[in-house]
């Protein structure tokens, strides 16, 4: 119903948009909706109309939306602003979301708004910046609550009630040395349930493990994922804590890793109404690889225009041997990826995991072969099409699996990620072994 809803304003929107009549509306609509809504209405959105869009947003909701769009997106919004405009729409959010949009902005401009942020908040927002955006500390926010193991809980109560608001997506407070050594957790259920005159030391739990400050954000998810968390304190190398992370960042940072995915393996942009000029010069570069790739497979076609040309029906059934190869190698190269996105492999599983798509290869090249000779027999009448091109079949089908297999590996050892270049490679190398395979086999039997 809640999605409907939205599609229904966002078409009001857009009608409003175009008709003159209906513009003074236009901000009554837009200032009833939330700022995720608002972030989709704008991403949704054509560049000539964002502008529009976003200029009737009220400024006190401004940083709440620049935190749910799309970063380069929010790069193009914060670049139209002035640090004055920034500080402003930013300065109720909190404090990892005040990060993520100033790591968007210039270095300049970043210490620009910085200047203008009073020292509390300066400090706090400095702390996050200094570590990589994608490692605990970069995802971390340092508005905690901390008590000691020798208060009781009675007092802590106190406390919780003097502060009279607790920190957004609080389920735990961390108990802390003098020095600020991370000791344990105190969840608020305890809180709540246990004896007033009980200590802290006697209720927290000692054996919850932090994170550290310099883990990575997918080894963080996987924490997060297996362990069953909804929130997690971060500490540093020697054990001070540093802050928290809560399980609405890692829901963005599986989100993230999801489209960038995607993004890789398709070899597209991330923003769908980007501008001609970003769209052709991003497309051109894959293009370009393509092309190249594709004229490397048909010069090993050029080879066998002998055979072409004395076997017309070889040239028909082409296309069925590389695309067979293709798709099976894609399936092992997107298993490959998956798994090393989720931090599955390592040198122990890594053998078995390529056993594994060799055998699966082998049973496909089985089914596979006995099918297109039975199909091509049938079809053409031609004992030595069907004999090659079954052949072909298992050769290509194997080397799918290999170099499916083998090939992310090797970029990643690289330093390329499999995810953007693996596709363009792998199909390449099945073309070619496709073709070559097929025909070289038909030249031997004819010969």
């Amino acid at each position: 119903m809640a999605s409907k809803n939205l599609d229904t304003r966002f078409e009001l929107i857009q009608e409003t948009l175009t008709n003159p009549e209906f513009k003074s509306k236009l901000g009554r609509i837009l200032n009833e909706m939330t700022p995720s809504e608002l972030a989709y209405v704008i991403e949704a959105s054509p560049p000539h109309e964002r502008k529009i869009i976003w200029d009737l947003i009220q400024l006190d909701t401004e940083g709440e939306v620049l935190g749910e769009l799309d970063e380069n997106l929010r790069e193009d919004l914060l670049s139209g602003m002035n640090p004055e405009e920034i500080s402003t729409a930013i300065s109720d959010l909190e404090v990892d979301d005040l990060a993520d949009i100033l790591q968007s902005l210039p270095e300049k401009m970043t210490n620009e708004v910085l200047s203008l942020m009073n020292s509390r908040d300066r400090g706090r927002v400095e702390k996050i910046l200094d570590y990589p955006e994608e490692s605990a500390g970069g995802l971390m926010n340092t508005d905690v609550i901390t008590v000691r193991a020798e208060h009781s809980i009675e007092l802590v109560m106190r406390y919780l009630r003097f502060l009279k608001e607790l920190p957004q997506n609080t389920d735990d407070i961390y108990v802390v040395s003098k020095k600020d050594e991370y000791l344990g957790i105190l969840p608020i259920t305890k809180i709540l349930t246990s004896d007033p005159n009980l200590t802290v030391r006697e209720v927290m739990d000692t054996e919850f493990s932090p994170i550290n400050v310099s883990s990575d954000q997918i080894d963080i998810y996987n924490q997060f994922k297996t362990r069953d968390l909804f929130s997690a304190p971060v500490v540093s190398e020697n054990n001070l804590l540093l802050g928290r992370i809560t399980v609405d960042d890692i829901l963005e940072v599986a989100a993230d890793e999801v489209e960038q995915d995607f993004i890789g393996f398709a070899q597209i942009e991330e923003d769908i109404f980007a501008s001609p000029r970003k769209s052709i010069k991003n497309r051109l570069l894959w293009l370009s690889i393509n092309l190249v790739t594709a004229i490397f497979a048909a010069m090993s076609i050029s080879l066998f225009e002998d055979v072409l040309e004395k076997i017309v029906y070889a040239a028909i059934l082409m296309p069925i041997v590389a695309s067979m190869g293709g798709i099976a190698a894609t399936q092992t190269l997107g298993i490959y990826i998956r798994a090393e996105a989720m931090r599955q492999l390592n040198r122990k599983n890594l053998r078995y995991l390529f056993r594994r798509e060799f055998i699966v290869a082998l049973a496909n090249c089985v089914v596979f072969s006995i099918a297109i000779y039975a199909i091509t027999s049938f079809w053409f009448s031609d004992n030595n099409l069907s004999y090659a091109i079954a052949l072909a079949m298992i050769f290509n089908l194997l080397a799918a699996a290999i170099f499916g297999f083998l090939l992310p590996h090797l970029l990643r050892k690289s330093g390329y990620d499999p995810a953007i270049a693996g596709g363009v490679v792998i199909t390449t190398v099945t073309d070619i072994i496709g073709f070559v395979s097929f025909l070289g086999i038909i030249s031997f039997l004819i010969a």
